[in-house]
């Protein structure tokens, strides 16, 4: 962390401590933050307070049970306070660093701002699949909650997701850091269930190299909820999601969209840049056939990107599953990006019209070369304030595929509803 954002983060915590009266220290019940002491039954006892508003000073507070967070709290810890699990602490499906209260009946209000989350996953292992009451590995989890907010934070080594919602409506997610030096699989940033609507996502960046080892945004309405990461998440739709802001050197994907049956729709991602190991937008088929997906409506706008790492064969962008009106724009690939991965692959069994606006004359040979079962029809044309611009519109049957092997895309457009 940068002094100049450092400095402001605990301007920022000390302003907003000040800014509530009837806030409370979690010292004033007896937590210590020494880094020995576990410190989660003073903190939560602060947290059952009258008060609505909490904060946790600068110190490390050992968390050895769930903390849990009522409707109308506000949590404010100092932008230096490490929240770290016990070891040991991750023993069955209840266990997080902190969720709310009531998964069942629902939650309202609640925020989460500051400190630095660290599950401990050296000493914190998920359980295994099929265990109806195995550990998730999940650092920071909420379901069934409205009005939720989780800022400014950092989230340390979780054993797969760092910060996992379901059935959550009107939120935002900002200032987001993942800090990830000890590698587990299915290492998710924010992962994002079903029955979840109105929400942001913003600012999110990763500080570690192959951070976020897995999706560093996953929005999946047909997740395997039998899994043991996936415990106590539901299959469901998606809707009014705004990404705005995902930066990282070596993700192993930026962004995914998985549906099967139900809907991912209206969902806006801006502002992605840096490297990725395998995808930067990735719809791809998973367990489900290619036929199925209920993917629509979807805008992606200003993507700067590098395949990262050894040369493999995924492309940046993969679309497997079922799309209507989709929309690119703005997705450069860097020009000393030498990987051999295509930039886009669409291989859906499904129809596809799509319109494509290239930077170069050669890319249109690329996409007639390594396209199958396609129809191409280009033409070069001006736009207004910008340069020459090479068009393609391509027709694909169901059994066609769409390919460019390398280079940016100006403007993309998959099966516009009009």
């Amino acid at each position: 962390m940068t002094l100049v954002v450092a400095v402001s983060l605990v301007a920022a915590f000390i302003s907003a401590a000040i800014d509530q009266p009837y806030a409370v220290s979690v010292t004033e019940f007896g937590a210590v933050g020494n880094g020995v002491a576990d410190d989660a039954p003073a903190i939560q006892r602060a947290l059952d307070s009258p008060s609505a508003v909490v904060t946790i000073p600068e110190g490390t507070y050992i968390i050895g049970d769930t903390l849990l967070l009522d409707s109308g709290k506000t949590l404010y810890a100092h932008p230096d306070a490490v929240l770290r699990m016990a070891d040991g602490a991750a023993k069955d499906v209840h266990d997080f660093l902190i969720t709310n209260r009531s998964h069942d009946t629902g939650n309202a209000h609640i925020s989460l701002v500051g400190g630095i989350w660290d599950g401990n996953n050296e000493h914190n292992a998920r359980g295994s699949d099929g265990d109806p009451n195995a550990c998730t590995g999940v650092a920071i989890n909420f379901v069934n909650v409205s009005h939720l907010e989780i800022r400014d934070l950092t989230v340390r080594n979780p054993d797969s997701f760092s910060i996992r919602l379901g059935e959550v409506r009107h939120f935002a997610v900002e200032n987001i850091q993942f800090d990830h030096p000890v590698s587990r699989p299915n290492q998710d940033g924010v992962h994002v269930g079903g029955f979840s609507e109105h929400g942001v996502l913003r600012n999110l960046r990763a500080l570690t190299p192959n951070t976020t080892n897995d999706d560093m945004v996953a929005l999946n309405a047909d997740d395997d909820v039998e899994r043991c990461l996936n415990l106590g998440m539901t299959r469901g739709p998606i809707r009014n999601i705004q990404v705005d802001g995902v930066y990282a050197e070596s993700v192993y994907t930026f962004v995914r969209l998985l549906s099967e049956t139900q809907p991912v729709e209206n969902i806006t991602i801006r502002n992605i840049k840096g490297g990725c190991r395998m995808y930067a937008i990735n719809m791809n088929n998973w367990r489900f056939d290619k036929s199925k997906g209920a993917i629509r409506n979807v805008r992606v706008d200003d993507v700067e990107v590098t395949k990262a790492g050894p040369d493999n064969d995924r492309p940046l962008i993969i679309i497997q599953l079922q799309v209507q009106d989709l929309v690119i724009r703005n997705f450069h690939r860097d020009a000393s990006d030498t990987n051999t991965a295509p930039t886009l692959l669409i291989a859906n069994s499904a129809e596809k019209n799509l319109s494509l606006c290239l930077p170069t004359a050669e890319q249109i040979l690329d996409i007639l070369q390594h396209s199958t079962g396609a129809e191409a029809r280009a033409t070069e044309f001006v736009l207004p304030g910008r340069p020459s611009m090479q068009h393609v519109a391509v027709h694909a049957g169901s059994d066609g595929v769409i390919r460019l092997e390398q280079g940016s895309i100006s403007d993309l457009v998959l099966n516009p509803t009009s």
